[in-house]
C-alpha cells in the first residue's frame, strides 16, 4: 500500500513538472526562467522617450503588454498606409502614404526576425514582441544612417492577429536623436517628433512578398 502512494505521488510530481516546464523558456545553456522574463528583453519604453510618454500614448492609443504573446509569424501589407496623426506642424492627419510590407520570422517568445519595407528599402532587424491573446505589441529601437545624416527612432506596432492578416494594425516611429553630416542638406526632426499610421481599411492582409 505503501509502495502504491509513492508510486501515485511519484507520477503526480512528473505531471506537476512538465507543466512547470512547459510555461518557461530556455534563457541560456544552464538557466531556465519564465516566459517574458529574459534578460535580453527591453521594456516597451525604451522606444518612447520619458517626456513623450503620455503625449505619445494618448494619440498611438493602449499597447498589449502580457508576457505570452500570439504567433505573428507571416507576411503583411499596410494597404493603405494612413497617417493619424504627428506633433509636427504642415503633417496633416488622414494623409495617404506608400503601403508598408512587413513579414515577421523565426520568433521564439518575446523575440521574432522583421523585414520591414518601405518604399524601395528593406530592413531585417530582431525586434521585440510582448501581448496577451491575439494582442501584440512589437517594439524596438532602429539606427538610419544615411549619407547625410543619422537618426536613431523608436518604433511601435500593434494590432490582433487574426485568419486575414493583422486587425487594427497601428505603426508609430518617434524621432530620438539626430545628427546631420551635410551643413544642413539633412531634413532634421527635433527629438520627440512622432508619426503615427494605421492601415487605412483597419487590416493588414496578409501577402506572401
Amino acid at each position: 500500500m505503501i509502495r502504491k502512494k509513492l508510486l501515485i505521488f511519484g507520477f503526480w510530481l512528473v505531471a506537476a513538472g512538465g507543466v512547470l516546464l512547459s510555461s518557461c523558456t530556455k534563457n541560456d545553456e544552464n538557466t531556465i526562467v519564465v516566459i517574458g522574463t529574459e534578460y535580453y528583453i527591453d521594456d516597451i519604453l525604451a522606444a518612447v522617450p520619458d517626456s513623450l510618454e503620455s503625449k505619445f500614448f494618448a494619440a498611438f492609443g493602449d499597447v498589449s503588454r502580457g508576457d505570452i504573446p500570439p504567433k505573428i509569424e507571416g507576411s503583411y501589407v499596410v494597404d493603405p498606409k494612413q497617417r493619424v496623426s504627428s506633433n509636427l506642424e504642415g503633417w496633416p492627419a488622414n494623409t495617404v502614404e506608400p503601403n508598408i510590407y512587413l513579414r515577421f520570422t523565426k520568433q521564439h517568445n518575446g523575440i521574432v526576425t522583421m523585414d520591414l519595407n518601405e518604399t524601395t528599402e528593406t530592413v531585417t532587424d530582431t525586434v521585440f514582441v510582448c501581448g496577451n491573446g491575439n494582442n501584440f505589441t512589437v517594439y524596438f529601437v532602429e539606427d538610419k544612417d544615411y549619407e547625410i545624416g543619422w537618426m536613431k527612432r523608436g518604433v511601435l506596432m500593434k494590432g490582433k492577429v487574426t485568419a486575414d492578416g493583422i486587425a487594427d494594425f497601428r505603426y508609430a516611429t518617434i524621432v530620438m536623436e539626430t545628427e546631420d553630416y551635410s551643413g544642413g542638406q539633412f531634413g532634421l526632426y527635433p527629438a520627440g517628433s512622432y508619426f503615427i499610421y494605421k492601415d487605412g481599411d483597419g487590416l493588414a492582409q496578409n501577402l506572401d512578398w
